[in-house]
């Protein structure tokens, strides 16, 4: 998904092109996700990707539960009519959100906590250091987001938004890639509650994660946070 048109260029072909390329990237992360036990037994998988440089919106919705056809079902509206859309957040450089369901993640949903981001795996990746949780349900997720953005510039963006009660909402670059995002967070997940057992997942020891950052490129990006966590949140491991 790296072809970039404007929105002159695009044509009713390239969207079809477009449109299958995706559908099919969108595939291939369901059933990788649903064979390795990421999802959850309902199967919740739901794909919203901008065309980049269009007005174009795809969202991509898989069935779920106990549909006998797995299929998805694709359509199309338009990105400036989608305002409360959270790749609206252009702080956030995102063109793909999957709302997902997986067992570890919602329990942290369930608990009302955020989660803090502590296996490699995923930090690696992330400059974030937590996932926060959406307590208010009467707000959406952009407006959420956009808060904490605005209060909290010391902290870096974060991928992605607890759903409280429910299940997680992803963003990031491409539908793979946040797909695999989701994929390496839900692990996380499933082995810091693991560590629990043993005393509960620890922090890095120093100038351990800046090794990792300095592995993917992030290290001098991470120089422009100073924040880790929020103060509030109870989610803080010790």
């Amino acid at each position: 998904m790296t072809a970039a048109f404007t929105q002159a260029e695009f044509t009713q072909a390239d969207l079809l092109a477009y449109t299958e390329q995706a559908k099919s990237d969108a595939i291939h992360a369901f059933e990788t996700l649903r064979v390795n036990g990421t999802l959850s037994a309902s199967l919740t998988f739901h794909i919203t990707h901008r065309v980049a440089n269009t007005d174009h919106l795809l969202h991509i919705r898989f069935p779920g539960g106990l549909a006998r056809d797995q299929s998805p079902k694709v359509t199309i509206t338009s990105f400036k009519e989608a305002e409360n859309s959270i790749l609206q957040e252009t702080r956030l450089n995102a063109d793909t959100a999957i709302h997902v369901h997986t067992a570890w993640l919602s329990a942290w949903s369930l608990a009302h906590k955020s989660f803090p981001i502590l296996y490699v795996a995923a930090a690696r990746h992330l400059l974030a250091r937590e996932i926060p949780n959406h307590l208010d349900r009467t707000r959406g997720v952009r407006d959420i987001i956009g808060e904490r953005l605005d209060q909290h510039p010391e902290l870096a963006p974060v991928p992605a938004l607890l759903e409280s009660n429910g299940g997680v909402n992803f963003w990031g670059k491409g539908i793979l890639k946040t797909a695999e995002l989701i994929l390496f967070v839900e692990e996380g997940a499933r082995f810091q509650a693991i560590a629990e057992q043993l005393g509960g997942a620890k922090v890095y020891t120093p100038g351990g994660l800046e090794l990792q950052w300095k592995r993917t490129g992030l290290l001098e990006k991470s120089k422009d946070y100073t924040g880790v966590y929020l103060q509030s949140d109870q989610a803080q491991p010790a």
